[in-house]
C-alpha cells in the first residue's frame, strides 16, 4: 500500500501534508499507512482517495489493473494522470491550458484541411 501512497504523491505532484489535506484526513493518518503501522485503511481513506484523484478501487487496494479511472470511461493511466494533474490547478490556469489546446486543435486542423489530396499514388497535384 505504501508504494502506491507514494507513487500517487509522486504522479499528482503532491507531498503528504497536501495529499492528507486533499482527502480530509491527518498527515499522522497518512504517515501510518506509509511506515506499516496501519495495515488496514478505513473504507473512508479510500472513497477519499478514488474521489478526489480518480484512483481505481482495485489499483489502491491490491496493485492491480489501471491506476486511474474516470467514471464512465476507460482510458490509459498516462492519459488519465494529466487530467488528474490538470484537475489540480486553479480553475483559472485550467482555462489557460484549455485555450492552448484548443489553439494546437485549431492549428492543426486547418493544417491538415490545407494540405492536397493525394490521389491515384502519385503526389502532383493537378490544376
Amino acid at each position: 500500500m505504501s508504494k502506491r501512497i507514494e507513487r500517487l504523491f509522486t504522479d499528482l505532484g503532491l507531498k503528504q501534508l497536501d495529499f492528507a489535506r486533499k482527502i480530509d484526513f491527518t498527515q499522522s493518518y497518512i504517515s501510518q499507512i506509509l511506515n506499516g503501522s496501519k495495515t488496514n485503511p478505513s473504507p473512508r481513506f479510500y472513497d477519499a482517495v478514488c474521489r478526489e484523484f480518480n484512483v481505481n478501487l482495485k489499483w489502491l487496494k491490491t496493485g492491480k489493473g489501471e491506476t486511474y479511472t474516470i467514471p464512465g470511461l476507460i482510458i490509459p493511466s498516462e492519459d488519465a494522470e494529466l487530467i488528474t494533474k490538470l484537475r489540480l490547478l486553479p480553475k483559472s490556469e485550467q482555462h489557460i491550458i484549455e485555450d492552448i489546446i484548443n489553439t494546437f486543435l485549431l492549428k492543426t486542423m486547418t493544417v491538415e484541411k490545407d494540405k492536397p489530396v493525394k490521389k491515384g499514388g502519385n503526389n502532383s497535384e493537378k490544376p
